[in-house]
């Protein structure tokens, strides 16, 4: 395989994704889409069992995403087709977990994400109020 294409393998691996085919100037690597929490919470409450069963059926369905590169023979760049925007997703969330990290590190755990502490708090107490109503 390619320097090139070698390199971009590597960084997809390193993102989750998993080689299905590679040959000395292609690859290809599969991987899933993002599980939807929010969607599967609702389809639990509104059909409580039956909703998340059907949801997770859907999903691993319809899941699987593929990303193919190609390297000419000749050439250094690497073209990528597929479901690139989910690379760009993994790839954009990748570099805000680095900057949360370097922010932790800095300035300390609590400064940084007493926010994200907050709505969890806010949001149990909302489950608990939720739950009580209805028993």
């Amino acid at each position: 395989m390619q320097a090139g294409l070698t390199k971009r393998v590597e960084e997809l691996v390193e993102l989750g994704w998993q080689p299905l085919t590679t040959t000395e100037t292609t690859a290809s690597l599969v991987g899933r889409r993002p599980f939807s929490w929010w969607l599967f919470v609702l389809l639990l409450l509104f059909f409580p069992g039956f909703g998340g069963l059907l949801y997770l059926i859907f999903w691993l369905a319809t899941s699987r995403a593929t990303v193919f590169l190609h390297q000419d023979a000749e050439g250094e760049e690497v073209k990528a087709a597929g479901d690139l925007w989910l690379v760009s997703m993994q790839e954009a969330r990748r570099e805000h977990f680095i900057t949360q990290q370097r922010a932790i590190k800095q300035r300390g755990f609590l400064a940084v994400m007493w926010p994200h502490l907050l709505v969890f708090v806010v949001l149990v107490a909302l489950w608990i109020v939720a739950l009580r109503s209805i028993l």
